[in-house]
This record gives structure tokens, C-alpha cells and sequence, in this order.
């Protein structure tokens, strides 16, 4: 009997010693791992807003161009651009500032091609539509001289208006930048 009782003894100290050891590492989890495994959640949060916020935040977030992509695309559009002037930004990567938002670098690829005044509305498509070269004087006064001969209303230049681009159906708050 005395055997059996040192061999649950000593059982119930190995026990209780694992026990306490448990405790003290689940207190310390709760004191130490929690609150920061909580801070990096919050941060995490943070930096996923700032990276999908509809208007960019110039204070933490920044624009790049540095993408294999673009690098890419910048040997086809460079000519266009020089040929039509269209303006295609190629700086349309926005990424978190690591030095506002915390150590989750993200990146968000944006539209930066989008119209951001009335003008630039008319003149961008304008230039790479094809009827925009037969919109002209010469071409009204051949335009309307045929309505008036096939006494067809549709061929007049103030029905028919060759590369012609409606700027009202885009709404305003379409223009702010993104």
C-alpha cells in the first residue's frame, strides 16, 4: 500500500507542477501575445482601408509606375502618346507609405486613366476617334449641301457631327480623382 501511495504522490505533484506551468504561460499569452497580436490586427485593418479608400490619401499612400506591366505597356503607349496626345498615366500603382501606415506594405493597381476635367473628357476620346479629321468647315458645307440635295435631314452638319463627343453623360463626381 505504501507503494501505491508515494506513486500517486508523486503523480500529483508532476501534475499540479504542469499545471502551474500551464497557468503561468496562458498568463502571459494573455498579458503579452494578446494585446499585440490585437495592435497587429488593428494595423492590418489600417493599412487595408488607407490602400481601399475611394479617394486616395496623398499622406498615406504614395503613386508608383514600378511594375512589370507597365514597364511593358510604356513601349506601346509612348508613341501613342507622342502621336495623339492622350496623357495615359502610367503611375496608377498605390501603395502604402510604411513610414505612416504600419509594416503591412500593400498595393492597390488604380485606374489613372480616367478623365479628370470637362475638357479632358471631349479631347481624349476626341483623339482617337477617326471621324474626328472629317469634322471641319469644309466638311459642313459638303454635308449640308448634300441634305439639301437628297433633301435628306440626317446628312446635315448640324445632325450629322463626324467624331463628335458628348461630355454631359458622365456624371460629376466622375471627375474627382482617384
Amino acid at each position: 500500500m505504501k507503494l501505491i501511495n508515494k506513486q500517486i504522490g508523486q503523480g500529483l505533484i508532476e501534475c499540479l507542477l504542469g499545471l502551474t506551468v500551464l497557468v503561468v504561460i496562458t498568463v502571459s499569452v494573455s498579458e503579452q501575445l494578446l494585446p499585440a497580436s490585437t495592435e497587429q490586427i488593428d494595423s492590418l485593418k489600417l493599412s487595408r482601408e488607407v490602400t481601399w479608400e475611394k479617394l486616395r490619401n496623398s499622406a498615406k499612400t504614395k503613386l508608383s509606375g514600378r511594375y512589370s506591366l507597365n514597364n511593358d505597356l510604356e513601349l506601346v503607349f509612348e508613341p501613342i502618346d507622342r502621336l495623339l496626345s492622350v496623357n495615359l498615366n502610367g503611375n496608377n500603382l498605390r501603395m502604402t507609405d510604411t513610414s505612416d501606415v504600419s509594416i503591412y506594405r500593400m498595393a492597390r493597381l488604380t485606374d489613372s486613366w480616367e478623365a479628370k476635367s470637362k475638357s479632358d473628357l471631349v479631347s481624349r476620346p476626341a483623339s482617337l476617334v477617326v471621324n474626328q479629321i472629317l469634322s471641319g468647315p469644309i466638311t459642313e458645307i459638303i454635308q449640308d449641301g448634300l441634305g439639301r440635295i437628297f433633301l435628306a435631314e440626317e446628312l446635315e452638319s448640324d445632325s450629322l457631327i463626324f467624331g463628335h463627343i458628348d461630355s454631359d453623360v458622365v456624371p460629376e463626381n466622375a471627375l474627382i480623382e482617384r
